[in-house]
């Protein structure tokens, strides 16, 4: 037991995934976390407690992050769509809710979008996929081919106050929720050797010199499952605007705004979080 949680060992493709499973529910929740240095931990430890009471909750660390095995080849999307794949297919015979933050929302699409039968319900967070473009698209682009982008998380590491600046520009609306012990486990995890490498693998698979390689905005129109879509009304990653306007497009979705939150809504507000999901499974899944 860690933190409370069951923690499994699964392999998928090959790779050690680490699990935390909590809960007993007739529903499972399978909860993918985001990128940069997160983990299953770091974005959903306090709130699988707060669905445990009701569901049965899985939040894998993704590879290449927190516990689990690192990769050798490209973390692409398909890459990790098939270790989402893998990952239900480990825990649930029935289709899942499919949970998912930022590269874990993404995964969400595009889960929903080739494997429609394992998806029973759909709650992409501040999710990657809501855009064609990102803002600064050419900038960005350049930017992450640079040794500089392959290097911040282990200069950042050394910069505690940078990093409290960080998590409340990007993450937190409310600095008093950037905690000493939450920076230091953010600067735990970016000192790891390796620690950015997912993520740099991850933005040259998927960002083009004029786009995205996965165009899953222009493919929400084919999403079957019931959707719900969160976001935090001021964050900077991936602007609400692109939340407003997938919500237009996919068939059967509702939009949840938590107010002021930036790109970590869920860590921020568990407990609004938990209660907005759960009310939501409850009407769908009657």
């Amino acid at each position: 037991m860690a933190h409370g949680f069951e923690t499994r060992r699964i392999t998928v493709d090959g790779l050690g995934i680490t699990c935390y499973c909590a809960g007993s529910g007739p529903e499972t929740i399978i909860l993918l976390h985001g990128a940069g240095v997160d983990s299953a931990l770091l974005s959903w430890a306090e709130v699988i407690p707060l669905l445990a009471h009701r569901y049965r909750v899985i939040a894998p660390d993704l590879p290449g992050y927190g516990a689990s095995d690192r990769y050798a080849g490209e973390y692409s999307l398909a890459f990790y769509t098939s270790v989402a794949r893998g990952v239900i297919g480990a825990f649930a015979r029935e289709p899942v809710v499919l949970v998912g933050l930022s590269l874990g929302g993404g995964i969400c699409f595009n889960m929903a979008l080739k494997h429609p039968d394992l998806i029973k319900a759909l709650v992409p967070v501040c999710a990657w996929g809501l855009f064609d473009r990102l803002p600064w698209h050419r900038l960005t682009y350049w930017y992450t081919r640079t040794k500089l982008n392959e290097n911040m998380y282990a200069w950042t590491a050394r910069y505690p106050s940078f990093i409290k600046w960080t998590l409340s520009y990007s993450l937190f609306g409310d600095p008093a929720k950037v905690t000493d012990d939450l920076v230091t486990k953010v600067q735990k995890a970016m000192a790891e050797p390796g620690a950015g490498w997912p993520f740099v693998s991850f933005q040259r698979s998927e960002i083009t010199p004029t786009g995205v390689r996965t165009d899953l905005f222009g493919q929400l129109e084919s999403i079957q499952a019931p959707t719900l879509l969160v976001h935090g009304t001021g964050d900077p990653a991936v602007p609400v605007q692109g939340a407003i306007a997938a919500s237009k497009r996919i068939p059967d979705c509702e939009l949840y705004l938590m107010e002021g939150c930036k790109h970590w809504p869920q860590k921020e507000r568990p407990e609004e979080f938990a209660a907005a999901l759960c009310s939501y499974l409850e009407r769908k899944l009657r």
